[in-house]
């Protein structure tokens, strides 16, 4: 008698029989999920990224169509869906959240920070240890380099967990759709100052914002391209979705066997070491990245056990057993 993987619960216990949903059933079925594929993968091509632009309709519109003409991926058609279009609609809206009246804030932050650098901005002790204008560094590469990542590396995770364990990957899609949008939620409500932009100001001592200084410097067509797509909110530092998304990579990979929670931790320790060396955030907006997510991936279960019955807590794929 044999075992097989039965992620969407397509199978039915011994002794009993899924019930058939009849012809209008499928036909209003199958309506409703072409509507929704055509939508995802339309907004799928709204939010672009610096590094290509046909990253995002790789990463996620194959995942989509391909869930989408398989009746027994119902579930990750589903999330996929979810997915896609709630990072479409972060990476939209925010543009307009630094337009709404609210007033741009500053002084918590530092002051956080400040505390947790014992009298000094993190970011002005890492850029005094290792930065140097005129020089371009290594550690300058490694950190942009990181910082890019986050326009390829959540998506591609979610494929990877898709393949290898259904319940993680649930898990992982739903909590990283939902931080988008309670990060876009906090844009609006908290739209915040980033370290070099306060560094103009004179809040701080001068902080470099090293992304500018050597893409700009290299590539000013590339950076002004990628800037135009992947910009347009330079006060959405309130949580850093750069962390909040590699926070989650781990978590999800962490699932996976301990090589690859510790690959998932380093990049998430990357990730957070970068995005405060290049000026682009704060200690306390990683800190609230990561606030996020975790709350986030503490309700995925929850929510998911009440939209498909039979969600199993991240542990090893369910197998079903199937009369021969």
């Amino acid at each position: 008698m044999p075992l097989e993987f039965d992620p969407d619960n397509t199978v039915a216990p011994p002794g009993s029989r899924r019930p058939s949903p009849g012809p209008a059933g499928g036909r209003l079925r199958g309506g409703i999920k072409t509507l929704l594929l055509l939508l995802a993968l339309f907004m799928v091509l709204l939010p672009r990224n610096r590094l290509s632009p046909f990253a995002y309709p790789l990463l996620f519109g194959v995942p989509l169509i391909y869930a989408a003409t398989r009746r027994d991926t119902e579930r990750a058609f589903l999330l996929w869906t979810t997915y896609a279009i709630s990072f479409a609609t972060f990476i939209v809206l925010r543009r307009l959240a630094d337009d709404t009246g609210m007033p741009w804030l500053h002084s918590y932050v530092i002051d956080i920070d400040r505390v947790i650098g014992l009298g000094t901005v993190p970011t002005l002790t890492f850029q005094h240890w290792w930065y140097s204008a005129p020089v371009p560094s290594a550690l300058d590469a490694l950190t942009i380099g990181f910082h890019l990542s986050y326009y390829v590396v959540p998506p591609a995770i979610g494929i990877l967990l898709w393949a290898a364990n259904q319940s993680v990957f649930e898990r992982y899609v739903l909590a990283i759709a939902m931080t988008y949008i309670a990060g876009l939620l906090v844009h609006f409500i908290l739209p915040t100052v980033p370290p070099w932009m306060a560094a103009t100001s004179g809040y701080t001592a001068p902080i470099a914002r090293v992304l500018y200084d050597r893409v700009h410097t290299a590539w000013p067509t590339f950076y002004s391209f990628g800037n135009a797509l992947a910009g347009g909110n330079d006060v959405a530092a309130m949580p850093s979705l750069h962390m909040a998304t590699a926070f989650l990579v781990a978590l999800g990979l962490r699932r996976l066997g301990r090589a690859l929670g510790i690959l998932g931790a380093a990049y998430a320790v990357g990730m957070g070491f970068s995005l405060v060396y290049t000026g682009e955030h704060y200690v306390a907006d990683l800190l609230g990245g990561i606030v996020i997510a975790w709350l986030c991936w503490l309700l995925a279960p929850r929510l998911l056990a009440r939209v498909f019955a039979g969600f199993e807590d991240g542990g090893p794929p369910v197998r079903t057993r199937v009369l021969a």
